[in-house]
């Protein structure tokens, strides 16, 4: 998850008319949609999240456990989205070389997710001293995939790379796309073939990507975009937002049964106001917390697919635990749905915390979820 989402910009959505009884069980619109080309090998995923992407494993209270492979693989899901902080593991000067003994724990999860039948992404996650200063860790980005293409040449094609999680802040779109580049000319020299996720700029938005520019003679690059608009129910109340996102008890969808008082953060700024303002008090058919929101997310990706011709990927999406269960699951099953109805594959983000959904303690899943995101 991320702590930069606070400086997100506001885009206004406004949402469709569902019956509220009805609410639990939303049907994608299918017109004019587009059909993105199959991800071979991943369809339905999960993050294991908060484990190898913290500064530590176990900091955050996640430690990766055969079971998170396990309940994974005994669901249905067909592969694992695996974040990784590979900066916090390796030297600061050249040849910038990772851990070996933490490269061993990478490699032990790429083992136990083959021996369960699931293919894994292999993602580059929480680099946050290159979005501040990409001058001065770009080569040291570029020389751990140097090691990274090296070490998992030999591996199957069910292992992704994912060059970099959820670009922002000093990284804007043109540097995105120069690191990315030289990222995949290295990754291409000893893996040419290989599945390379690439995000865009502002932490993976669909509205930036149409702004990756990609070698167009390579049809094994795929483009991601992560979805968690809107923003203010997603987020409602998470510890690591700024405090205009405070406000709990916002549903989804829209308008609330009786008027939601934000918090008072909420209402010194302005387009949060707004937003508290319009989802009181406007009707589903133009509220700012339901489908036509989410559509209108979705429209951004089909008409990227269509400009494109490639294939994309949406690797997070999903709701804090301070929702109400129904809100949750609604959403997610929305998400879900729209993403199936474009053959878009997709993973949930599951942080082992606020936004869990497999709980590998007990060895169950949280069933709404689990119902949301399977059937």
């Amino acid at each position: 998850m991320r702590a930069l989402w606070q400086t997100l910009l506001w885009i206004p959505l406004v949402s469709g008319c569902i019956p509220r009884g009805s609410a639990r069980d939303i049907t994608p619109n299918p017109a004019g949609v587009a059909q993105s080309a199959p991800f071979e090998g991943f369809r339905r995923g999960i993050n294991l999240g908060n484990a190898l992407d913290a500064p530590n494993e176990g900091a955050w209270g996640v430690t990766l456990d055969e079971r998170h492979f396990e309940m994974a693989a005994a669901a249905g899901l067909d592969h694992v989205r695996l974040p990784v902080r590979f900066n916090a593991h390796a030297q600061a000067s050249a040849p910038f070389t990772v851990d070996a003994a933490f490269l061993e724990r990478v490699d032990w999860a790429l083992d136990r997710a083959a021996a369960r039948g699931l293919s894994v992404i292999l993602d580059f996650h929480h680099y946050e001293e290159l979005m501040k200063e990409p001058a001065a860790h770009t080569p040291r980005f570029l020389g751990i995939w140097t090691q990274l293409a090296e070490r998992y040449a030999r591996r199957p094609p069910s292992v992704v790379f994912e060059l970099l999680n959820e670009p922002n802040g000093n990284l804007n779109a043109d540097i995105v796309n120069e690191i990315s580049n030289k990222a995949i000319a290295i990754i291409r020299a000893k893996n040419p073939t290989r599945r390379i996720i690439v995000d865009g700029y502002f932490w993976a938005s669909a509205d930036w990507l149409d702004e990756l520019t990609l070698p167009k003679d390579d049809p094994n690059l795929i483009p991601t975009f992560h979805m968690y608009q809107p923003i203010l129910f997603t987020h409602q109340g998470a510890p690591w937002m700024a405090p205009e996102y405070g406000t709990t008890g916002i549903v989804f969808p829209g308008p609330p049964a009786a008027p939601l008082t934000p918090a008072l953060a909420a209402q010194r700024v302005g387009w949060v106001n707004d937003w508290f303002s319009r989802y009181n008090t406007q009707p589903l058919s133009q509220n700012p917390n339901g489908p036509a929101g989410v559509r209108a997310e979705f429209e951004k990706v089909d008409r990227y697919i269509q400009a494109s011709g490639r294939r994309v990927y949406m690797g997070e999406f999903g709701c804090i635990d301070n929702a109400d269960q129904q809100s949750r699951a609604t959403y997610v099953r929305l998400i879900r749905r729209e993403a199936e109805l474009r053959g878009i594959a997709w993973a949930y983000w599951d942080d082992g915390g606020t936004m869990k959904a497999m709980d590998v303690k007990t060895g169950s899943w949280v069933t709404y979820l689990q119902d949301a995101l399977l059937r």
